[in-house]
């Protein structure tokens, strides 16, 4: 079994990261853990899941009671992974990490993967049909905090493992969660954005999808920001989807109709990357605004950082549906495996820049991926 195998992270990931500081290497897993697994494992044997290190415990979390799944401990497992929608490159990379993740357990026969395309009824539909399939788990990114919990709740009970990732869903009946703090994202960028703006002045935004906790809780974290400042005012906003074309579409619109905006608050990492092109096309000078750790935002960041331009990058990193599967087969195999993780993880600032951006790499990945390098070049080299 290669290396990579027993961590999801390349030994080229590992010298990158020493490489590029302490936080670099949280972002991108533990090392560490790698050389000791590959000692405690041997060929033949059941895999010795070790999440990523940007991973923690969260505050309550306990250990998955592992006896509910004995049954389903045979080492041949079908495991589904349940997607909101594929529409943006942020969810490109998630795919083709989770697929790569899953293809180093041998303890995976099956691995069965459904598109909801923001419909809670077809994801609905989808997870019945993964039922009808045998699942021994299901790892779902929602469509919905609360359309899909009936479903998942009869799922649980059946004693499928049911792992949440990336946006949450209003049910007790989960075996693990893993989730950022997006509540924190929107925080983080909200503080900035005041801070820049010197705690007043007319800022927009490019919201994602609405409905999803991801959206509803970055914009949450956003408010309680503003709301300390009395003087910043929303004047416009736009659910963009996420993406880099209807965020171009967003930000020409909300410029055309705001001579005077002092800020952008973006909720990711491509619309910002538009947002900053929309607003030099039109001749506008830059404003202070806020992004995410997309490469493409990054080159578009350092290239008018000389100019005065600065923004902020809070971390969503892809790689969590990949950890949902990794944590999957903890669970069945009887490892342990704590009931809920969160992302550790701290903004990436100006001096972050140089280390992260990779010009041999195109707009569309996302900094911290998991994937070997070799792959990553494959589908994003230049």
């Amino acid at each position: 079994m290669p290396f990579a195998a027993l961590s999801g992270v390349s030994w080229l990931a590992c010298s990158r990261a020493k490489n590029g500081g302490e936080r670099v290497m949280r972002f991108l897993g533990t090392c560490t853990a790698l050389a000791a697994t590959l000692a405690a494992s041997s060929v033949g044997a059941q895999t010795t899941v070790v999440l990523n290190s940007g991973l923690g415990a969260a505050e309550g979390a306990t250990l998955v009671d592992g006896s509910r799944y004995e049954a389903r401990r045979d080492g041949k497992y079908t495991i589904g992974f349940s997607n909101v929608f594929t529409g943006n490159s942020w969810v490109i990379q998630l795919l083709e990490e989770a697929q790569w993740r899953a293809d180093q357990f041998p303890e995976i026969e099956r691995y069965i993967v459904t598109d909801a395309n923001f419909d809670p009824a077809k994801q609905v539909a989808d997870i019945e049909d993964m039922l009808a399939q045998g699942v021994d788990a299901i790892v779902i990114n929602p469509t919905s905090p609360v359309a899909v919990v009936p479903v998942l709740e009869k799922a649980y009970d059946a004693g499928v493992a049911i792992i949440i990732v990336a946006a949450d869903a209003e049910t007790e009946k989960a075996t693990v969660r893993i989730l950022a703090d997006q509540v924190k994202f929107g925080r983080d960028g909200g503080e900035f954005l005041a801070a820049a703006m010197g705690g007043k002045g007319k800022v927009i935004a490019l919201r994602g999808i609405a409905g999803i906790s991801v959206d509803t809780d970055r914009w949450a974290g956003a408010a309680e920001a503003f709301a300390k400042n009395p003087e910043i005012e929303v004047v416009g906003e736009v659910y963009a989807q996420w993406s880099y074309d209807q965020g171009r579409q967003a930000c020409e619109s909300l410029a055309l109709a705001h001579p005077q905006i002092d800020g952008v608050w973006s909720s990711g990492g491509a619309m910002t990357q538009a947002c900053i092109e929309v607003f030099s096309e039109l001749g506008r000078d830059l404003v202070p605004m806020t992004g995410e750790a997309n490469n493409g935002f990054f080159g578009a960041w350092q290239k008018n950082r000389d100019s005065g331009f600065d923004s902020i990058a809070p971390q969503n990193p892809t790689w969590m549906v990949a950890e949902g599967i990794a944590a999957a087969v903890g669970v069945l195999n009887g490892q342990d495996i704590y009931t809920e993780y969160q992302v550790v993880s701290e903004p990436f600032t100006s001096a972050d820049l140089d280390k992260l951006y990779r010009p041999d790499l195109n707009d569309s990945y996302w900094v911290g991926s998991i994937l070997p390098d070799d792959k990553l070049k494959e589908l994003y080299g230049n």
